[in-house]
């Protein structure tokens, strides 16, 4: 075994020196039987080209890369130019509108600049010609802004058949100076509920700035054979003007 080892090993040897010699002479090896020869330099050019790899253009020379965050930031206001007047003129791109407002906003505006004074409300219930008041009627003051109606009050009659006095928006004193205001009042409605009564309500009551105004409704009691349900139905007897 050992004399076998020794013989590759001078075999291994011999043919290395046996190579070296013939690389340092220029005398190319020719492949053992079995092994594929090596490419030469004919069919390395018979091979098609790999395609190109792609380039990116390079940025023109003498103008500055900037890179994300390195923009230069402007302290203060745009210098625009001024009229006659020293205000800024806007560019043409630039045109301003005035904001529209729903007709609800615009009427609760002029509600608002008209009725700048207050005036003062109390609903009494009686029936029987003002014989017997009505207490524990439900009283409920709408206010008219444009065309919808907005709640004010819930109120209760007491033992008497009066609400507490409220507060409501009126027109100022001044108002009724003028030639061509024809209305220097404030409109509000009235509608009131008593169980065994028919609903009643009062449009159109005039509340004036500074004055107390006493709605004054005479109910008209159910008939004793009908159902509680027929207190819906309005009984044009029960309507009555500002007292």
């Amino acid at each position: 075994m050992q004399e076998n080892l020794s013989e590759l090993a001078r075999k291994y040897r011999e043919e290395m020196l046996r190579l070296y010699g013939m690389r340092s002479q220029g005398i190319e090896d020719t492949p053992p039987p079995g092994e594929p020869a090596a490419p030469d330099e004919a069919n390395e050019a018979e091979r098609p080209a790999p395609p190109p790899e792609a380039v990116l253009p390079l940025p023109p020379v003498n103008v500055p890369v900037t890179e994300p965050g390195d923009e230069e930031i402007v302290e203060g206001e745009p210098d625009l130019p001024e009229d006659e007047d020293g205000d800024p003129v806007l560019p043409s791109y630039i045109r301003p509108t005035a904001p529209v407002f729903p007709e609800e906003w615009e009427a609760q505006k002029a509600y608002e600049e008209r009725n700048t004074s207050e005036g003062k409300l109390r609903v009494v219930a009686s029936t029987a010609d003002s014989a017997y008041p009505v207490p524990g009627a439900r009283v409920a003051v709408f206010t008219r802004i444009g065309n919808k109606r907005h709640l004010n009050y819930l109120l209760t009659t007491d033992e008497s058949g009066e609400t507490p006095v409220v507060t409501l928006p009126a027109p100022s004193v001044d108002l009724s100076q003028e030639a061509e205001n024809v209305a220097p009042y404030a409109l509000c409605d009235i509608e009131i509920f008593a169980y065994g009564f028919f609903r009643s309500e009062a449009e159109d009551v005039h509340i004036f700035p500074g004055i107390t105004t006493r709605q004054v409704f005479q109910l008209v009691p159910l008939p004793l054979q009908s159902e509680a349900d027929d207190g819906i139905t309005q009984s044009s007897a029960g309507r009555s003007g500002r007292s």
